[in-house]
């Protein structure tokens, strides 16, 4: 990869390690995000909670992600976005320390919460960074490797974190994670060398957009709901696959994390080659936003219509409908990243995504209590695949109709066109 600086440089040396310790961030991320899950059978039982109340539970985190979401983003725009990121990883890591030591379910739900705010940096401040220092033919790639984590951490948190769980206990599992999250800081201030953060010229700011203009464009909103879609399926197997696993399936809690594992695998294979293979695309001549609508499109239709089938797909069916809805997920990672990158540009990628993800991530709020309401009602999961995969087929008419060509705004004209008509993204 080459670094395209703001100079516009060829010759700046590549960002591989500010994307591998991105990359190595949102992995971290994905594992302490999820730990509730892997032990939410344990933590049911223990509570005595009803499906409803587990559900609940795991949406909580998602309460603060949600709405630090657009601070986060101005935030990275303006104090910069590598010192904003290393301060809520530290939050972020402390809390879910603190989450083994938690006396009930009161103190679960406010760490989550403190949780929540912690990580709604990474996104925003991560896509600014790429956006900032890395070349668009590479970008899909950088994308890709970086969202790598994102499906790894939930693999790797399964199978690490159910065998400490496992052996341990689940109180063990969080601080254990919590304090070995920690460690990353350590290359990232250090290697980085990140330099204190200076005032904006007033170029910049002239031409930096405002949120009032950002969403005034119709690109924004495209991707704010067609990534809404595709994260609901993605929320609903991150928080209900392992109570699937073991209440419907009847596995144990040891085959309850291989399948999980797998899962994520296959997710994660899928996202590199997805980068990898946009980018050999493109440099074949077809246009990024050709080659980013393509793999979003395959990506909705394939989650969607795998979700409905696996409602009522026997054991074996359904595990293999479980891998085919990975390797669809992993084809939207990539490119619903590098279409906000194109868009937005270095100058308002970071609230640009600080919009996208707090509308995006709803899901996390919505689908666990959806899904624990039709569970609680039914008594079984077919209703909640029903719903999850009409909502990810939902995500086409956004991709499809309402984000238009995938090309970058032009934000002095986007300003000065709001005087009158709102520009058109």
């Amino acid at each position: 990869m080459t670094v395209e600086p703001r100079t516009g440089s060829p010759s700046a040396p590549a960002p591989y390690t500010l994307v591998a310790l991105l990359s190595a961030g949102l992995l971290i991320n994905y594992v302490d995000r999820g730990s509730i899950s892997i032990a939410a059978p344990l933590l049911e039982k223990e509570l005595q909670l009803a499906p409803a109340q587990t559900f609940l539970m795991l949406s909580a985190f998602f309460w603060a992600y949600v709405p630090a979401q657009p601070l986060m983003g101005w935030l990275a725009d303006h104090l910069g976005a590598a010192r904003v990121l290393a301060a809520g990883f530290a939050l972020w890591s402390v809390s879910t320390f603190l989450t083994g030591l938690s006396a009930g379910i009161v103190g679960l739900v406010a760490l989550r919460l403190v949780m929540g705010v912690g990580e709604s940096v990474f996104y925003p401040s991560a896509l600014a960074l790429l956006a900032q220092r890395v070349a668009e033919r590479h970008r899909a790639r950088a994308t890709a490797v970086v969202q790598f984590g994102a499906v790894v951490g939930p693999a790797l948190g399964a199978f690490v974190g159910g065998l400490v769980m496992v052996r341990y206990g689940w109180r063990a599992m969080c601080m254990a994670l919590g304090a070995g999250s920690l460690l990353w800081l350590i290359p990232w201030m250090t290697q980085l060398r990140i330099p204190p953060q200076k005032a904006p010229s007033a170029r910049t700011s002239d031409a930096a957009p405002s949120y009032a203009t950002i969403l005034r464009q119709r690109a924004l909103w495209g991707t704010m709901v067609g990534n809404f879609c595709s994260n609901y399926a993605f929320y609903f197997v991150f928080t209900a696959l392992p109570l699937y696993l073991v209440h419907e399936r009847g596995l144990s809690l040891t085959s309850m994390t291989r399948v999980t594992s797998a899962y994520y695998l296959v997710d994660a294979a899928s996202v590199l080659a997805t980068g990898w293979l946009l980018d050999a695309w493109v440099r074949r001549g077809a246009s990024p936003s050709r080659a980013y609508k393509t793999a979003l499109v395959l990506s909705a239709a394939g989650v969607g219509l795998c979700l409905l089938a696996a409602s009522a797909a026997s054991a074996a069916t359904g595990v293999g409908l479980l891998l085919a809805i990975a390797l669809a997920d992993g084809l939207n990672s990539p490119p619903v990243c590098s279409v906000t990158q194109r868009f937005a540009g270095p100058l308002a990628t970071g609230r640009w995504m600080g919009l996208q993800n707090a509308v995006s991530n709803c899901s996390g709020i919505i689908a666990p209590i959806v899904t624990g309401a039709v569970v609680q009602r039914s008594g079984h999961y077919t209703l909640a695949f029903w719903v999850t995969g009409a909502v990810a087929l939902s995500g086409l008419f956004c991709w499809l109709v309402i984000v238009p060509e995938v090309e970058p705004i032009d934000w002095r004209h986007a300003r000065a066109s709001a005087v009158g008509a709102p520009a058109q993204g």
